[in-house]
């Protein structure tokens, strides 16, 4: 009888796009990156499409920095580790007003229209800092990504955000901004030869009323702005459709992560719920950083890394000893939660979990070491 694959070898040899969802903090970017390496490993070439990358990620990459343009981490850079693999694997980072930019460029009926836009001030100052812009631009990047490259996984961090469901309600409220009535009827006032006339007439009760936050002439620029743009908002809303449809379709699938705690997990299960809802695909659910209950993996956080056991003071050892006896603690806690999750699941979605480390991985051998955990079925048990 043949052994369980783990859940990720199958995401990542059968999906063609996998998006890392969950709350900030809680090791989405690192969990996306170590799917990038076990990607390579199975043969798969995968592009990771990341937001925001720390520094400590680029290094263990090998990279000074991630750059919005695509970098390639070799398989001569995998095997020099010892690593087993014939493809290397791609890393990008999302750059708001540069994917902003090409949108509007590849929208706007003209290369003149598009030129308005972009030199326009209200555009070049909040183009990146709309409400919602990241959540939109990632998912037109990924749009990108599946139409012109040839890429037979694609790995999406998502943007860090105070909430989950952000990445997924953005571009719904852009189109329903787009869409709306209201915004319709302001969109045809402006075109109207005269467009400050009448309801927006300068000494009329609306401007009246807009003075007090703004200037009538800046009100009327950034109606100017927006009859710019009305020419993309046609092009947006079918992107935004495009992209909704491939991440209800076969080809994609969810991973929830969360950390080890109650609150992140909440945020998970809500937003497991919301992608129920809208008809999406879990393919997963990772808890990251549990700590271990066996003696090296508590020592390992207890105990300083640059000092050996004769080195330390009387005073130092006690110390010690009391931070072991918590880290046991910790992690009994821990395993409880795991244990609590994996029945509140109730087998809905596998389960899996990731060690607590002292740090972040600096190094891509630590990547690696993350990357064959996830692709272990047995991992998918408890601690």
């Amino acid at each position: 009888m043949s052994k369980p694959s783990s859940p990720f070898v199958q995401i990542l040899t059968k999906r063609h796009v996998v998006v890392c969802v969950g709350a900030g903090g809680v090791g989405k970017t690192t969990v996306s990156a170590s799917l990038g390496v076990g990607a390579a490993t199975l043969g798969r070439r995968a592009l990771v499409l990341t937001v925001d990358p720390a520094r400590r990620l680029a290094n263990a990459l090998g990279l000074e920095n991630i750059r919005e343009d695509i970098q390639h981490i070799s398989a001569a850079e995998l095997q020099a580790l010892g690593i087993d693999c014939d493809i290397g694997f791609d890393v990008a980072m999302l750059d708001v007003k540069s994917t902003f930019d090409r949108v509007v460029t590849r929208l706007a009926p003209n290369p003149k229209s598009a030129e308005a836009i972009l030199n326009n001030r209200f555009y070049r100052h909040g183009s990146s800092a709309l409400a919602g812009s990241q959540e939109y631009m990632a998912m037109a990047r990924l749009n990108e990504v599946v139409h012109q490259t040839d890429y037979d996984v694609i790995i999406l961090d998502t943007p860090p955000s105070a909430h989950a469901l952000d990445f997924l309600e953005a571009p719904q409220r852009m189109i329903d901004l787009f869409e709306s009535s209201a915004f319709r009827v302001l969109l045809k006032t402006v075109a109207r030869k005269g467009r400050v006339s009448g309801l927006f007439r300068a000494d009329g009760l609306v401007m009246q009323g807009l003075n007090r936050f703004t200037s009538s002439e800046s009100f009327s620029s950034l109606l100017d702005f927006f009859a710019l743009l009305s020419s993309t908002f046609d092009g947006f809303i079918e992107t935004a459709s495009e992209v909704m449809a491939l991440l209800r379709s076969s080809q994609t699938a969810f991973v929830v992560v969360s950390a080890c705690d109650q609150v992140s997990t909440q945020e998970g299960h809500y937003l497991a719920e919301k992608l129920y809802k809208e008809r999406m695909e879990i393919g997963a659910w990772i808890c990251n950083r549990v700590l271990l209950s066996t003696s090296e993996s508590i020592d390992a956080l207890a105990v300083p890394s640059d000092q050996s056991a004769s080195e330390l003071s009387v005073d130092e050892i006690g110390a010690i000893a009391t931070a072991r006896a918590a880290m046991v603690g910790l992690s009994l806690r821990d395993r409880a939660h795991l244990q609590h999750l994996r029945q509140s699941l109730a087998d809905q979605h596998p389960l899996h979990w990731l060690p607590r480390h002292p740090q972040e991985p600096s190094q891509l051998i630590e990547l690696y070491a993350l990357a064959q955990t996830l692709l272990s079925p047995a991992r998918g048990g408890l601690p």
